[in-house]
């Protein structure tokens, strides 16, 4: 019950922090503003929320004693460095070198913390895999509340995942509790219009959180990859399939572009508050049938063949959409 209380109780600091951030932000016009090729907002909102919305979250990190879950200091100052990468590159932009050489470091000390025992090449895999997420993150937040709630509903399953199939719920529940009501109290603001952007110093440090819990389920045996993959599925195909096209047609990859999905189907005339529901509810449905599998206790193989085709599905919808204007927008 104390918990709950701690939790209600952050959620309207929150809340509070972010309306006096919003007054601040109007007053000295930090404003992200439209203009640029990726963004599809028409007039200029307040940015770099998630320097204010994690605040909470990152002083739980830096309070409570390291348990057997977390290493609470040390992820703590990974997000930290994270949220003032993100902060310093929604006002003044970094290099493509810079921000990818403190991601992978943050990244591998991710990693480092979570004492996940496996081979060279396979750490490797997890390291590549930890910077994509970041980046891939980063690069879907683009319409109100799709990513935040992409968050909330994913840091619920984790939560679920670490209670139902894990026995080390009271070390890591809080933890997660703590950032889920800093989602929330974001989503006031966020969804279904938008009155200020997370900024890159929301979805990077949203991004770590996520792949901490990820990356622990996983290293004390709560759930596998495929849990993990299937959670974030939506996400990965879009960005990944993307980044594939662009390749074919030989874009410059460190380019600013509006070539995903959702932006795809936002300015083909879908609203954002319907695109950001569709991608909630697949996201729901992903997950549903990923802890279902699991509940029932399915085998890897068999998990691995639906993963396939939820993949496949995915794949055919985002496919089958472009074919039809035989990808014009990726033609330069």
């Amino acid at each position: 019950m104390q918990i709950i209380s701690l939790e209600i109780l952050i959620f309207f600091i929150d809340i509070v922090l972010l309306y006096v951030y919003l007054k601040v932000s109007h007053h000295f016009h930090w404003f992200d503003k439209p203009g640029e090729i990726r963004k599809l907002h028409v007039e200029a909102k307040p940015t770099s929320a998630g320097l204010i919305f994690m605040l909470p979250l990152l002083l739980v990190l830096f309070t409570i004693p390291n348990n057997e879950v977390f290493n609470s200091y040390q992820i703590g100052i990974a997000l930290l460095v994270l949220m003032l990468l993100g902060g310093i590159d929604d006002f003044k932009p970094l290099s493509v070198k810079t921000r990818l050489i403190v991601i992978s470091l943050c990244s591998y000390w991710l990693l480092y913390e979570t004492y996940i025992e496996i081979n060279f090449f396979i750490l490797l895999i997890y390291l590549l895999g930890t910077i994509w997420w970041l980046n891939l993150y980063n690069f879907m937040d683009g319409i109100d509340g799709m990513v935040n709630l992409h968050a909330i509903l994913t840091t619920i399953a984790y939560i679920f995942a670490y209670t139902i199939f894990g026995n080390i719920q009271l070390e890591s529940i809080p933890l997660m509790l703590v950032f889920l009501a800093c989602l929330l109290a974001f989503l006031i603001y966020n969804f279904p219009t938008s009155k200020m952007f997370m900024g890159d110093s929301g979805s990077l440090s949203v991004a770590f959180m996520l792949a901490v819990f990820a990356l622990y389920g996983i290293s004390k045996n709560i759930f596998d990859e495929i849990v993990v993959i299937s959670f974030h599925l939506v996400f990965i195909i879009d960005t990944t399939l993307t980044l594939f096209v662009r390749m074919k047609y030989k874009h410059k990859l460190s380019e600013a572009h509006n070539l995903h999905f959702f932006q795809t189907l936002v300015m083909n005339g879908y609203s954002h508050v319907s695109v950001t529901i569709y991608y909630a509810i697949t996201t729901l449905l992903l997950i549903s049938i990923a802890l279902y599998l699991q509940s029932l206790q399915v085998n890897m193989l068999s998990r691995l063949l639906v993963l396939v085709i939820e993949m496949s599905i995915l794949a055919f919808i985002w496919l089958k959409y472009h074919d039809k204007t035989k990808f014009e927008r990726f033609i330069k």
